[in-house]
């Protein structure tokens, strides 16, 4: 196996799923690594072992369960980004997986092509990249930034509108659209449904107008979205 290729860990108590996961994935071999574990124990103890770039779970298993996971790996390995897979899905394990940090949520069945470009997407970015945003994908792209610790500025756009939103090692700090500042910018900016961003990674705010915890941003810019919905 190639130096410095990314690694991807599959865990899933269904070892044919695990086994036909890694079997389809192989084919990029030149892109990320696959590692298999077939429960969340196993899986910890391949992420004490191993530099893990991304994690795809499930949310059901026999001894700790894809959200415990999430919120272990968040906790210890906060570079290690993560999908949760399930079959049992419903709004309210999205919601807890949002608020336990996943990245992505995805419901079996799947078609391997489509986590196959997530897992690809997600290893690929390095120095910035741009895109555009529909739905709550920008709470996602927000929350990957925050994650990873960076620090950078994302420049949203929408119909002739443009906010900013910096990120200091992984903490909001100041956002910016049209005349307002700070966190009324912030939930103006995330209450717009689409538009294109571009990440600044690297670059730093001026000043610092937000001080509250990001996953709390995040959590009171997706009620008041509800609300207007």
């Amino acid at each position: 196996m190639a130096k410095g290729l990314k690694k991807v860990l599959i865990v899933d108590d269904e070892e044919t799923l695990t086994w036909s996961m890694a079997r389809s994935l192989s084919k990029d071999k030149d892109k990320f690594e696959v590692m298999i574990a077939n429960n969340g124990k196993e899986a910890l103890n391949l992420l004490q072992k191993n530099e893990i770039d991304l994690v795809i779970s499930d949310i059901r298993m026999p001894d700790i369960n894809g959200l415990d996971l999430l919120v272990k790996i968040k906790k210890e390995y906060p570079q290690t980004r993560v999908i949760i897979m399930t079959a049992y899905g419903s709004s309210d394990v999205q919601k807890e997986a949002n608020r336990r940090g996943s990245l992505f949520y995805v419901e079996k069945p799947f078609e391997i092509s489509d986590i196959r470009k997530i897992i690809i997407d997600l290893i690929g970015k390095k120095k910035g990249f741009q895109g555009k945003v529909f739905g709550l994908q920008l709470t996602d792209i927000i929350q990957m930034n925050c994650l990873s610790r960076l620090t950078t500025a994302l420049i949203i756009t929408r119909n002739g509108e443009r906010g900013i939103i910096y990120l200091n090692e992984g903490e909001i700090i100041h956002a910016e659209c049209g005349d307002q500042k700070g966190t009324d910018a912030f939930y103006k900016i995330l209450g717009w449904q689409e538009g294109e961003f571009v990440s600044n990674i690297g670059a730093t705010s001026p000043l610092q107008t937000i001080y509250q915890n990001w996953e709390h941003l995040l959590v009171e810019a997706m009620r008041r979205n509800d609300e207007q919905s």
